[in-house]
């Protein structure tokens, strides 16, 4: 895109200082200035908010305007608190990424992986997901993760910097089909985003929150052709700068990657990943034109 490089160093010039508070300020305050850009930021981006409440009045019509309006401020200083908690958790080893983790459900990880099929450890746009992948590899060993590079250059090498710790690999979402299989045919954990709308011609349209909604079926054919359970999970604050890292029941794969299997087992992962955004709505993206078609 014509000027895009000139764009990219200037939003990286003005991020620096922020960057650099990061830094100097302790684990807790980061997460407090996060929160309050987050905050910023919902007051000024009126398109983004606009969209927000749209979904919010789409996908839970029970809550009232005011209600709606909370959570969408809750949702922008959450990310905002996400993404700074992210990169300065970059200064924690893996001892001390280990001490402030509190796991639970780690049991549904460990009867997944006694399959020996490998597993699909699937989160969502929703807590801390990037938290998990570190966390685990330093604490039980590394894993790969598809993800979609960041648009700026400049900020995907800190984003690529987060995702790689501990020995964990990031693949890029475009052509990493073959390599996923690779993953999972050793053996090894495969992370998987579901929640994000996929274009029409790659996509299955399958309810979310009541409404059809445009899902990748990547995560259902690598289960369904592998025999790989997928083991859904979640990563969340906790006080004190530390985490909690909750594992859900494995999702065991059965039948043939034919099309009405495809989709009922794709059905079944957009379920617990809507199943835990109840339970916190604030902590997801509502943000984007999920349900856009």
């Amino acid at each position: 895109m014509k000027g895009a490089p000139v764009r990219h160093a200037l939003e990286y010039a003005l991020a620096l200082p922020v960057l650099g508070l990061v830094a100097l300020l302790p684990h807790g305050a980061v997460r407090r200035l996060g929160g309050a850009l987050g905050a910023a930021a919902g007051l000024v981006d009126r398109r983004r908010r606009a969209i927000a409440l749209e979904n919010l009045a789409a996908a839970l019509p029970e809550l009232d305007r005011r209600a709606r309006e909370r959570i969408v401020g809750r949702c922008f200083r959450h990310f905002g608190a996400a993404f700074l908690d992210a990169l300065s958790a970059r200064r924690f080893d893996a001892p001390e990424l280990c001490r402030r983790v509190t796991w639970e459900g780690f049991e549904h990880l460990t009867q997944a992986e006694a399959a020996g099929r490998g597993v699909i450890v699937l989160a969502a746009h929703f807590g801390n997901w990037e938290v998990v992948p570190a966390a685990l590899a330093a604490t039980w060993g590394p894993m790969a993760a598809v993800g979609r590079p960041v648009d700026n250059p400049h900020v995907d090498r800190l984003v690529q910097g987060v995702r790689t710790r501990f020995g964990n690999r990031s693949l890029a979402k475009r052509g990493a089909v073959r390599e996923m299989f690779r993953v999972l045919a050793g053996g090894g954990r495969l992370g998987l985003l579901i929640d994000q709308r996929v274009r029409a011609e790659e996509a299955l349209d399958v309810p979310f929150f009541g409404r059809p909604a445009l899902t990748s079926p990547v995560v259902a054919r690598l289960a369904l052709r592998t025999g790989a359970p997928v083991v859904p999970v979640a990563g969340y604050h906790e006080p004190g700068g530390r985490y909690r890292i909750v594992f859900e029941a494995p999702l065991w794969p059965a039948g043939e990657d034919d099309p009405a299997t495809t989709l009922a087992f794709t059905r079944r992962c957009l379920e617990a990943s809507e199943t835990a955004i109840r339970r916190h709505p604030e902590q997801w993206l509502w943000l984007h034109r999920r349900w856009k078609h």
